[in-house]
């Protein structure tokens, strides 16, 4: 356990103890934030795109260092246990994710700006007809190095030299790789917010190898997936948050992807950061299917038939699979296994964890390898 953070940001952020509640929120985009990884483009070089993804983390250093700086009320931090439930802390969990939503608003107008903006060397210039920006939140600009000067019909941003271009096309990237929106609901600024030029680049697998204190387990999960035919996909639709999937379908590829605790049809594997976590990243296996499975236990290996038994919950007669039931008289839904009594239903729970070792990663891979042999016939692709 950590107690503390460095201001020099080298110490690892992960389960621990911050000075106060806004500093845990701001700790979500520090240890998201990727390693600078430029692209070949005729709009900025290399040094532009370095000095723009360096403006915007250089936001969030400064502001960890002084959340006053936009305004956030201290407050004592707090965070929740690793299964702990919301209700046990009401009104936490939206303070949290409030601060988070607050640090967004701002670096969406700066990625605004930058989108819609003219470069004129280091200033960029919009029209008031273009955006409207309040003046509380002009004032912030100036402390993180962005002199503002506003006119009757337009905002003029004058940024750190050589650092206009790298913005310019930082935004262009972002908007062109947003997510679809779901419910209405979109990110366009998610990869500017990172600084992330190339998108191609494993930056999620890096920010999430980096939360543990031994990634070496993690990255032979990755590589695994990566050379079995697993589709990589970074930040998906509809939480719009840092985070990295690896899916193999199994139905409906086109079928909207949920949590994993929530998988029907797909294996692979879903890591996020949950920011309202004193433990903040959450490693899930995605397994297709349960109960096909539970009743192929005939052909599982010793190691995947002792996973499943020791991972699995067992069958407590809490008769939820049969609530329905108003004759009395329907079975419980449970598939044996060796004797054990496995309950089929949303595994998803049962199949997770907050860091993750050699033991782990390998029972995760032999599962996911029984999954590809027993469901091979059900593979689809786009």
């Amino acid at each position: 356990m950590k107690s503390g953070v460095k201001v020099g940001f080298i110490e690892n952020m992960i389960n621990s103890t911050f000075e106060n509640l806004p500093q845990r929120s701001i700790a979500y985009f520090l240890n998201t934030y990727p390693s600078f990884s430029p692209v070949q483009s005729m709009a900025a070089t290399e040094e532009e795109q370095k000095n723009a993804n360096r403006l915007i983390r250089n936001i969030y250093e400064k502001l960890f260092t002084d959340p006053m700086l936009m305004g956030l009320k201290i407050t004592a931090d707090d965070s929740l246990g690793d299964w702990e439930q919301q209700k046990v802390k009401p009104g936490l969990v939206p303070k949290i994710r409030g601060i988070i939503q607050k640090i967004e608003d701002f670096i969406n107008i700066l990625f605004l700006v930058s989108l819609s903006g003219k470069p004129n060397k280091d200033d960029i210039i919009i029209g008031k007809s273009d955006i409207q920006i309040k003046s509380v939140m002009l004032k912030q600009f100036d402390k993180f190095g962005i002199k503002t000067l506003v006119s009757d019909t337009q905002y003029i941003f004058t940024f750190p030299d050589n650092t206009t271009n790298g913005l310019v096309l930082l935004a262009k990237i972002s908007k062109e790789n947003t997510k679809p929106p779901t419910d209405g609901k979109e990110k366009p600024f998610l990869l500017f917010s990172r600084g992330v030029f190339d998108v191609k680049a494993p930056f999620t697998q890096e920010v999430f190898g980096n939360m543990l204190d031994d990634r070496t387990a993690f990255d032979y999960l990755i590589t695994f997936l990566n050379e079995n035919g697993y589709q990589r996909i970074d930040n998906k639709e509809f939480n719009i948050q840092i985070s990295l999937d690896y899916i193999k379908n199994y139905g409906n590829p086109d079928e909207k992807l949920k949590w994993a605790w929530a998988e029907r049809t797909r294996s692979g594997i879903e890591v996020i950061y949950d920011e309202t976590r004193k433990n903040q990243p959450l490693f899930s296996l995605r397994v297709p299917y349960f109960d096909d499975l539970l009743k192929q236990s005939d052909k599982m290996n010793n190691q995947v038939k002792n996973f499943i038994i020791n991972t699995s919950k067992k069958c407590n007669n809490c008769r939820y699979c049969i609530q329905t039931d108003k004759t009395g008289k329907r079975p419980l839904i449970f598939i044996k296994v060796d004797g054990y009594k496995i309950c089929p239903l949303f595994c998803g729970f049962q199949y997770r964890w907050k860091s993750l070792n050699h033991e782990t990663v390998k029972n995760m891979i032999e599962m996911l390898k029984f999954i590809d042999e027993v469901f091979k016939e059900r593979i689809c692709t786009k």
